[in-house]
């Protein structure tokens, strides 16, 4: 099995702090931040896990998640690790320029030696995804216009999937041409080595550099149960991360998975996940020497989990079957829904086995609420599961 750790990155440690004040404008508490999740990141590198996932979010000065680039934080901790693998959940393409995104990883991808895995996302909050892509008018996911948003999202992921895996190459939109029409370039290096260019105008393109992997680092599609994001990440090859907790809603979104992925020319099993894509689920996680001592990490993560990202609509995923009403927001509901993981090395160790054994599932990324968390309370959880339960399974 692969185990991945999932960073919000909130500047709010110790726990206490988070909803007090504008934290992210804090500069010493971000250095602080940034220096715990280097040592973090160490630490999961020395015990075994696979990879260091961030989110992108923007604006965020109350310092939930102060992740405006999770590229940098790659490139920076991928320095410091040696086989750790890095990656995002996911990057926003609304709010970016494809080419630049596209040419951002594949730089990345060198920097940090190969170990770069990507997260596509198609954005759920408005304040980011309202201001960065204005000049698209695109909405959030699930917003007034979700097909306008869907639409911008697979159409910058085909751009970027040609800047990495063509050489020179052309693309007509509806967002977006490249290269537009009538654009002159008149070297004459450029037309005598065939760069694309044919009297003197731009008809062609090429990204430059490639990226390290081949075709492009493994994808990951963040945090869905949505049937048409399904059917179109494993149509392109992307692994689908869910947060949903239920296990026959599991069965079903693996089957369909499965079904889709077959009919474009790649057998998968069940709960599989490959480099060229496949399934994960997204669990939290609180490991500690004692139960009580897990719990109290818990119940530190639900200042970012329950107070903040509870105003999302995230909870309703982890609704009990027959559960009517308002789903709570309460660390007691994630822990019975299966959400959340907690407890000592042997109990965590049982529960992750009996999710392998009850859905055949290969991958979990765990939610890590750093910043919400202590931090010892964090290298605890990392290293008691590293050390104990990533070699038992």
């Amino acid at each position: 099995m692969k185990f991945s750790l999932f960073y919000p990155v909130a500047t709010g440690s110790p726990s206490q702090q988070l909803g007090t004040g504008l934290l992210g404008l804090d500069r010493d508490l971000y250095r602080q931040t940034l220096a715990e999740l280097l040592e973090q990141a160490i630490c999961a590198d020395e015990t075994g896990w696979t990879s260091f996932m961030m989110a992108e979010h923007h604006f965020e000065v109350e310092g939930y998640q102060v992740t405006p680039n999770p590229l940098l934080l790659n490139v920076h901790l991928a320095a410091h690790t040696k086989r750790l693998r890095h990656g995002q959940m996911g990057l926003v393409l609304p709010n970016w320029n494809p080419l630049r995104l596209a040419e951002d990883i594949a730089v990345a991808d060198h920097l940090t030696g190969g170990r770069l895995d990507i997260g596509l996302s198609r954005g759920y909050q408005p304040r980011s995804v309202g201001v960065l892509g204005q000049h698209l008018n695109v909405s959030v996911a699930g917003g007034p216009d979700e097909g306008r948003n869907r639409r911008v999202f697979e159409e910058w992921f085909e751009v970027m999937r040609r800047s990495w895996a063509e050489d020179l190459w052309s693309y007509r939109g509806e967002f977006i041409d490249v290269p537009p029409s009538g654009l002159a370039w008149p070297h004459p290096v450029s037309a005598r080595l065939g760069a694309g260019v044919h009297a003197g105008e731009v008809r062609q393109v090429a990204t430059v550099p490639k990226p390290s992997q081949l075709p492009h680092p493994p994808l990951f599609t963040t945090l869905t149960q949505s049937p048409a994001t399904l059917e179109w990440a494993a149509r392109v090859g992307s692994s689908i991360v869910t947060l949903a907790s239920d296990n026959d809603m599991l069965r079903g979104l693996f089957q369909r998975y499965v079904e889709v992925a077959a009919e474009h020319g790649r057998d998968f099993k069940v709960g599989e996940w490959r480099p060229d894509g496949g399934v994960a689920i997204c669990r939290m996680l609180a490991v500690a020497d004692t139960y009580e001592g897990a719990w109290k990490s818990a119940e530190q993560s639900m200042a970012f989990m329950g107070e903040w990202l509870g105003e999302f609509g995230f909870f309703e995923a982890w609704r009990l079957p027959g559960q009517e009403g308002p789903v709570p927001r309460t660390l007691e509901q994630l822990v019975k829904s299966g959400m959340m993981l907690v407890g000592t090395p042997d109990s965590v160790g049982e529960q992750v086995q009996t999710l392998r054994r009850e859905l055949g599932v290969d991958y979990i990324v765990f939610v890590a609420c750093a910043g919400a968390v202590d931090h010892q309370r964090m290298l605890d959880t990392i290293q008691l599961f590293g050390e104990n339960v990533i070699p038992a399974v």
